[in-house]
């Protein structure tokens, strides 16, 4: 058997598995509506956010709550999030939820990331 064939197989899913853990794209989730009238929704950090992708209304405000699934001790490029349109950078301790509020936006996208920018979210306000 050629090894080249047997190769291919494994780097792709390598790369696949690479892909989950650097924060691939996930299926968009929808806010719900607080009985406060605040838009809520939860993201769990965990080498990633998941979900990386919120989608939000227009002209409402927003709660986040970032609950940090790892290990105490553990260093992770997303144990610090910034939301840099909001001027919020935090550090999310482990096992531990931060909230963050969100004032009204008008239609369009807002980014949240780790520290480093390197693992990176987005809330689309419709």
């Amino acid at each position: 058997m050629n090894p080249r064939k047997r190769f291919i197989p494994l780097l792709a899913g390598l790369m696949i598995t690479l892909g989950l853990v650097s924060g691939c794209a996930s299926k968009p989730t929808e806010t719900t509506m607080g009985p406060d009238g605040v838009q809520v929704v939860k993201v769990v950090v965990q080498g990633g956010y998941q979900p990386n992708h919120i989608v939000a209304k227009a002209d409402k405000p927003m709660r986040i709550e970032f609950y940090r699934d790892e290990d105490p001790g553990a260093h992770s490029c997303v144990e610090d999030l910034a939301i840099p349109e909001e001027k919020v950078k935090i550090h999310l301790p482990a096992r531990e939820s931060q909230i963050v509020e969100i004032k009204p936006h008008k239609a369009g996208e807002m980014t949240f990331q780790c520290g480093m920018e390197m693992v990176k979210g987005k809330i689309t306000f419709q």
